[in-house]
């Protein structure tokens, strides 16, 4: 019997495989924890707020990605909070 997650995932047996492949490429419940902290710490999208918008932050984007620098997957220094779509943005300058 197929289920969906909360994310919109269809999976059979315990847990949603898509979801689950998250905590696999570093973001598990560590991770969770110290963005949560960086967004309370940082309720605005820093990119927006460098173009002088008040836009209010949604995620947190690893500066130097987890695939290339593993070890600053934590690095508190390696963060910078952002709304959606500069997050978004961010992703595609990377492409």
């Amino acid at each position: 019997m197929h289920k969906l997650c909360s994310k919109g995932h269809t999976y059979t047996g315990n847990r949603c495989t898509e979801c689950n492949k998250t905590a696999a490429r570093g973001y598990d419940h560590r991770w969770r924890r110290l963005s949560e902290h960086y967004r309370i710490r940082n309720p605005l999208c820093e990119d927006c707020e460098a173009k002088g918008v008040t836009r209010a932050s949604a995620e947190v984007h690893h500066i130097v990605p987890i695939s290339a620098d593993p070890s600053k997957r934590l690095d508190i220094n390696n963060l910078v909070a952002l709304c959606k779509k500069c997050h978004e943005a961010r992703h595609d300058k990377g492409k």
